[in-house]
């Protein structure tokens, strides 16, 4: 067990990235604590102004109909709140910044625009350059959560020979797994409990339907994983597998099954190499054989992919100068219907390889490094 020590030290260059306003009150509240106390420098970096939010929205405001004029009184709200929030955690509003990415939306941003949203956060990097950076998981199922980690790493990729910051994740959607490497912060004091608690109710639009849940965050020790986790290739409960990866091609193999077939699940695909970057969004074929895969909105032929029955398995083999020298790949099953109705991942990214980065140290090695308030 690894701890991160009661009294963070003052050279530290603190950043948390909160895809949504709340998610720094209740991951890292205590980090944030102890940087304030410490007087270091925090730099708190929300992706999303959390507007698209419309259950919470529905019973908070007592409306059905949610316009888009709607959604950005509330994610105006919602930035208010954060504000509020840090105050109690002793950071002040000019350590803030909003990059305001679509809310329920990174996904599709890193299937659609991931070069300026990628460039975006690694201009912040650069310009704040962490010692310590905390970042959600991977792994975590909330959408937009795991989007911010592959959009961490791929920003990170960008700093080339840059130094990189030491990565802590953390995880608010589980189920969490923590490979045995557990960092935990020092448990906090009742004085820090309640600052941590008085924040999170600051957030008072999310109250309505999910009180107990943000508020339990604040009665435990805070909970990371140095580095990003390498996603869930070894998860049996996954459906898809990589099988095989060579100069230009993928090859996988998806498990059959009725809710697949029912839902037409996609495969979002992401290559990183050499400084460059390029997305894949294929529909899984449902028939045996051969098919060109079509760039969306340009109609350029950007590859095929070959489709084939083993036993339970669908074999899919994805040809594509895209994928070459790419030494960073990520695959996500996506369910269309999970994004239509607002819900959480069936199942997380797989990440395989490593980040383009310096020749010295990779990001992905690099966050390896703790800070240096982290003790054994």
């Amino acid at each position: 067990m690894i701890e991160i020590s009661k009294d963070l030290a003052s050279h530290e260059r603190v950043m948390v990235i909160a895809p949504h306003p709340d998610d720094e009150s209740i991951a890292t509240g205590g980090v944030l604590l102890r940087a304030a106390s410490a007087r270091a420098p925090v730099r708190v970096l929300y992706l999303t102004d959390g507007e698209n939010n419309p259950w919470a929205q529905r019973a908070t405001e007592g409306r059905w109909s949610i316009a888009a004029d709607d959604r950005r009184r509330w994610g105006a709200r919602r930035r208010r709140e954060a504000l509020e929030a840090l105050n109690c955690l002793g950071i002040p509003s000019e350590f803030v910044r909003f990059l305001g990415f679509p809310d329920q939306r990174l996904t599709d941003l890193l299937a659609t625009a991931a070069g300026e949203a990628v460039v975006r956060l690694a201009e912040e990097l650069r310009a704040w350059r962490p010692t310590a950076l905390f970042v959600p998981s991977l792994l975590d199922r909330h959408p937009d959560h795991s989007a911010a980690a592959v959009m961490t790493q791929l920003a990170l990729a960008e700093l080339e020979r840059e130094a990189h910051p030491g990565v802590l994740t953390y995880t608010v959607h589980g189920p969490a797994r923590l490979d045995g490497r557990i960092v935990r912060l020092q448990a906090l004091s009742r004085s820090e409990h309640e600052a941590k608690e008085r924040a999170i109710l600051c957030h008072a639009s999310q109250l309505r339907l999910r009180r107990h849940f943000l508020t339990s965050f604040a009665r435990g020790p805070e909970q990371f994983e140095p580095g990003f986790p390498t996603g869930a290739e070894n998860d049996a409960a996954h459906p898809l597998r990589l099988v095989g990866a060579g100069r230009e091609k993928w090859s996988f193999t998806l498990r059959r099954s009725l809710l697949l077939t029912v839902r037409r699940p996609t495969l979002l695909l992401i290559a990183q190499g050499n400084g460059e970057r390029h997305t894949l969004s294929l529909p899984i074929p449902r028939r045996v054989g051969r098919s060109r895969i079509v760039q969306p909105g340009g109609g350029t032929i950007v590859g095929e992919v070959s489709t084939q029955v083993r036993g339970g398995r669908l074999v899919l083999t994805i040809v594509s100068p895209h994928l070459r020298n790419a030494d960073f790949r990520l695959a996500k099953l996506e369910l269309g219907w999970d994004r239509k109705l607002g819900i959480f991942d069936s199942w997380p990214w797989l990440c395989f390889g490593l980040p383009a980065g310096s020749p010295s140290r990779s990001p992905i090695e690099s966050a390896g490094r703790l800070p240096a308030y982290a003790q054994l």
